[in-house]
């Protein structure tokens, strides 16, 4: 091969490599906001996130539930804490789901009576969370400082949630007549029979 073949495919050669690191630097290249904004923190999925998964699938449904953290050298007191903390969300729980279902089928409800159907409804559910069970709990211990860390999952009984909705529209006249009674109902009846399928124990 003459010399100028072989400065010609050198070249050639040298352009093609060129080429090829300069799109590679693009592609693989990190910003500085992309840098900043991963701050060395890594994804990680927790106890918390598997449980929050079932409680996104009870909010669809409509069946109040809520997760606690307790923390404590004491096992058992780590578990009342997630416990009770558990309950205090499922009260909470409780406003959303009768809000929503306010919302979806009391329209043509009074202002005022509306709220004292929804506020009836609170006050007859709540009496019923310090009896809900515990649905799911993950356990944890860390030998190094001798602590258990307890995640609980309490979901309260929908058959409760739907006694409680009957009870307070049987109240208010008004409510009962004008409220989409058999919609709510059939909806209600549908969310326990996937409780009982899925999430009873």
């Amino acid at each position: 091969m003459s010399l100028t073949k072989k400065l010609t495919v050198i070249t050639a050669a040298v352009a093609v490599a060129f080429s090829l690191n300069s799109c590679g630097g693009k592609k693989n290249k990190v910003s500085p906001a992309q840098a900043a904004a991963s701050g060395g923190f890594v994804t990680v999925t927790t106890p918390a996130s598997e449980l929050e998964q079932v409680k996104r699938e009870l909010d669809e449904k409509s069946i109040p539930s809520g997760i606690g953290i307790g923390e404590s050298t004491d096992e058992m007191t780590a578990r009342s804490v997630a416990t009770d903390e558990a309950r205090a969300e499922v009260a909470k729980s409780i406003d959303v789901h009768v809000q929503r279902l306010s919302e979806s089928y009391a329209q043509n409800v009074s202002g005022e009576s509306k709220r004292i159907w929804e506020e009836a409804v609170r006050q007859l559910t709540t009496q019923h969370v310090r009896g809900a069970n515990v649905n799911r709990t993950i356990s944890q211990f860390n030998p190094e400082n001798g602590r258990f860390k307890i995640y609980t999952l309490i979901v309260l009984d929908p058959n409760l949630f739907k006694a409680a909705i009957s009870e307070a529209m049987a109240r208010d006249e008004e409510f009962e007549l004008r409220v989409k009674k058999d919609d709510m109902m059939s909806r209600l009846d549908a969310n326990i029979a996937e409780y009982d399928a899925r999430y009873r124990r």
